[in-house]
This record gives structure tokens, C-alpha cells and sequence, in this order.
């Protein structure tokens, strides 16, 4: 039984992954084009710009394709909170057919019908995909399997800026890098900026401080937002979403209403009850 898995595995391989396009790698990213995200919440593609992304190009039909789903479902779960985007691209042409496929599958990135995009990436055969870095240069193309791809991705996450600054030069605030990333450093690093920033000369260190602190203060109230989004239909994802601001960022004022969120999600007596649930299982192996 196991052979025969393995030869139907070979031939639809061979029918739907069997080569890679001309090599894109050290290349500007080609642009993507969207005709329908199936996902909520999706990303802007002009937001793309200085963050570090991955697309995947798939089919619902494409059995390799689908094998691999649980390891990009890990993967997304193992760099959540890199500010890391996911977008897998299909090649289907019925929305109903993906969204009723990514439910059942419980897929946990963004999701959308192509509009020509695989013919700017040259796109080949299935699955195939791109790690692009901050500065929308292809580091990487291949199969989803492969283990460079992962490598590829923590490479790129850790030479690019901190989740929440995404698209800006640190220039003199560079040494904080690693503090702004979120945690106990965090909280000093905000205030050493903030206190720049609310200075009274007119340099362009105070503008960088400036605009620094907006955009933190932005992108976590806008994290924040989505998980008020999703409360009601996955307060599990709320719940993380919450609980992952908190844990890097507390401390600053921007974080009180995802930390109220947070308290309020954790007494939510139906996913508590989850919680427990899970907790109480014995793991197997």
C-alpha cells in the first residue's frame, strides 16, 4: 500500500511539480495580482513594501500541493509575530471550491485567486515559492519542502527590521534593533525614542524618533484591531493574537486595549474551557 501511495505520489508530481521556471533569485519581485482573497484580514500589496514575505503558488487539485500544508501551516505558526506574511496563490479558478478547501484544511495564512501572477513569476508547475526579503529582492525559489526554504525564511525575517517597523531605516536607533523587537528591552528602547522624538529641535533624528513611535503605536493598535475583529468567530486567534502583543510589547500605553482584550478573552468561559481541554490531553508520539 505504501509503494502504490508513493508511485501515485511520483506521477501527480510529475504532472503538477515537475519543474521550476528560469531562476528569479537576486531579482526584484515581480508584482502580485489579485482577483479574489478567500481569507480575511488579507495584507495590502503596496503594504508589502520593506516587510518580508513568502508566496506560494498552489492548486487544490495539485496532491503535492496538499501534502505539504501541515508544514506551512507549522512553519506560519513558528515565525508568527515576525511580522512574516504568508500569501499562497491558487491557480483555481472557483472561490467556493478554495474556500471551502482552506476551511476544511484549517489553513492559517492569506489565500487568493491568482490574476496573472504566475505568469510574472514564471510560474511552472505546482507548488512552487518565493522568499522575498525587506527589500523586495527574491531570496529564494523553490519546492516547499525543501529544507533552504525554512533557513531561507529565518535568514530573512533576522536581517530585516522589527516586525512592528517594517519599510523603515533605523539610522542612528539601528543599536536598538534587537530591543524593539519586542520584550524586556523593549519598554527602554520605546522610551529612549519616545523622548527624542518629544524634543524640541527640529533634526532628522527627531523626525526618525517621530515617526518611529507613530508607527509602532500604529501597527499595534492595528494588530490589536484584528483580533477585536475575530473575537467573535475565533476568539482562539484572538486570544494569541492578544497574547503575543502583550508578551512583546507591554509596558506602553499603546497596548492597554489589547491587553484588556487579552484579560477579557482569557475568562471567555467556552475557550477557557478549550484551553483546559487541551491542556489535560497526553501528548503522543
Amino acid at each position: 500500500m505504501k509503494r502504490r501511495r508513493g508511485i501515485i505520489f511520483l506521477l501527480v508530481f510529475l504532472v503538477c511539480g515537475s519543474c521550476i521556471g528560469g531562476s528569479l533569485v537576486g531579482k526584484d519581485a515581480p508584482e502580485i495580482k489579485i482577483r479574489q482573497w478567500i481569507t480575511d484580514n488579507p495584507p495590502e500589496i503596496k503594504d508589502l513594501a520593506g516587510k518580508v514575505y513568502v508566496v506560494e503558488f498552489w492548486t487544490t487539485w495539485c496532491h503535492p500541493c496538499v501534502e505539504n500544508i501541515p508544514h506551512l501551516i507549522e512553519l506560519c505558526n513558528k515565525f508568527r509575530g515576525t511580522g512574516l506574511e504568508f500569501i499562497a496563490i491558487s491557480g483555481d479558478k472557483s472561490a467556493e471550491t478554495v474556500r471551502e478547501f482552506i476551511s476544511d484544511k484549517k489553513i492559517n495564512y492569506h489565500v487568493a485567486i491568482d490574476n496573472g501572477s504566475a505568469d510574472g513569476y514564471g510560474i511552472k508547475g505546482y507548488p512552487t515559492v518565493f522568499v522575498v526579503n525587506h527589500k523586495g529582492k527574491v531570496l529564494w525559489q523553490g519546492y516547499p519542502w525543501e529544507s533552504d526554504f525554512e533557513k531561507t525564511i529565518a535568514k530573512a525575517v533576522a536581517a530585516g527590521p522589527p516586525p512592528l517597523l517594517a519599510g523603515i531605516e533605523l539610522g542612528r536607533f539601528s543599536a536598538l534593533k534587537k530591543s524593539l523587537w519586542g520584550g524586556s528591552g523593549f519598554v527602554r528602547a520605546y522610551r529612549q525614542i519616545q523622548s527624542l522624538a518629544a524634543g524640541n529641535s527640529d533634526t532628522k533624528d527627531r523626525k526618525l524618533a517621530q515617526k518611529i513611535i507613530e508607527t509602532i503605536d500604529r501597527r499595534i493598535k492595528e494588530e490589536a484591531n484584528q483580533a477585536k475583529h475575530l473575537q467573535s468567530k475565533d476568539p482562539a486567534m484572538a486570544l494569541a493574537i492578544c497574547a503575543d502583543i502583550v508578551r512583546r510589547y507591554d509596558g506602553i500605553e499603546a497596548v492597554k486595549p489589547a491587553k484588556a482584550a487579552y484579560l477579557e478573552l482569557k475568562n471567555h468561559k467556552p475557550l477557557r474551557s478549550r484551553i483546559l481541554a487541551v491542556k489535560k490531553t497526553p501528548a503522543s508520539f
